[in-house]
């Protein structure tokens, strides 16, 4: 019993490096970390950023400075790598390729070489072919090909990087999160701007089709686990449940009391429109406010991903999308999102 206690006083003082974390899943981990008596170093690339309350170690710099990564890394025992570029827009400026994948890679060499002894790495539900939508998507089905769009390319390669370093001296897990809400979402994300717009009424409509939607929390707590749970050189489907976005229109009527009205369209009718789209977003100098790549995820996204062997090996727990729905709700109107 001694032993026990004394080695979960070592783990309370272990220190945790982690990128990312300034994102929506970051946010969400730096608690989980914090809750847990761990020792948190942070890779933020602002210079002004702050964790208000939160004791974290900032190191300012960018992914793609090895030297930056050394004084990361220094003294940590694992490594936390959430940092992503997420595009539903191509990667007409190499950014994502040079984030995701050659980050990536030199982000696992320096962990190496600084003898960093477990790596918990952040793919993506979408590194895998979500067709058959309507069959079983686990950890055993196809990864995407060359034909894919840019983002879910980068994540197979970044995924598959991670996983080619585990080895005795530095173990590397992988987890594929869906499509993540809820709270700490400060930016806000893309699903971040979709909840709050068709809130105020800004969306007059939503497309059919939808997302398997999971809650940052749950997903913050089996990355946290995975530090000192879960199989080396294994990976993880981090779902929770398919839901359309009329059926998130419908459920933030209910939740939020307010009448909000967002007409369905078929995905033929997104498509039609691209080019009025994208025209629009080039007069303002703006994102579009939906691309190609967004839609056909909408319209093939896995209906029925299985992530068992999550919840068996990394105690993953995802709640009630309801409940994560109206705590999402609750903490835009803390922070003044809903006004």
């Amino acid at each position: 019993m001694e032993d026990l206690v004394t080695s979960r006083k070592l783990i309370h003082r272990m220190k945790i490096a982690i990128t990312g974390a300034t994102g929506h899943l970051g946010s969400a981990i730096l608690p989980e970390l914090i809750g847990r008596h761990y020792e948190i170093k942070a890779l933020v690339r602002e210079s002004d950023h702050t964790f208000g309350d939160l004791s974290v170690e900032i190191v300012q710099g960018d992914l793609l400075n090895q030297e930056t990564l050394r004084q990361l890394l220094k003294d940590c025992d694992a490594l936390i790598h959430c940092a992503a570029i997420i595009s539903i827009n191509g990667d007409p400026d190499g950014l994502v390729s040079k984030t995701n994948i050659e980050g990536t890679k030199l982000l696992m060499e320096t962990a190496k070489q600084c003898k960093i002894k477990r790596v918990v790495h952040v793919s993506s539900i979408h590194a895998y072919k979500q067709k058959p939508s309507l069959e079983i998507l686990d950890e055993q089905r196809t990864m995407v090909d060359e034909n894919a769009f840019a983002y879910d390319r980068s994540k197979k390669a970044g995924q598959q990087i991670a996983l080619s370093m585990n080895q005795p001296e530095m173990e590397v897990l992988v987890v594929n999160p869906t499509s993540i809400i809820g709270p700490y979402d400060y930016k806000p994300s893309k699903m971040g701007k979709v909840i709050i717009d068709l809130y105020k009424g800004k969306l007059p409509f939503v497309f059919d089709g939808g997302f398997d939607f999971c809650d940052c929390r749950d997903v913050a707590k089996a990355v946290v686990n995975a530090i000192s749970m879960g199989k080396p050189g294994e990976n993880y489907l981090l779902g929770g449940k398919w839901y359309s976005f009329r059926q998130l229109t419908n459920l933030l009527s209910d939740i939020s009391g307010k009448k909000i009205r967002a007409a369905s369209l078929p995905i033929v009718f997104g498509k039609m429109g691209l080019p009025i789209i994208h025209a629009i977003a080039w007069l303002g100098k703006s994102e579009p406010l939906y691309t190609n790549e967004a839609l056909e995820a909408t319209a093939t996204g896995n209906r029925k991903i299985n992530s068992d062997k999550a919840k068996f090996d990394l105690g993953y727990l995802p709640r009630p999308f309801e409940e994560t729905l109206a705590d999402t709700l609750h903490w835009f109107k803390q922070k003044s999102y809903l006004v």
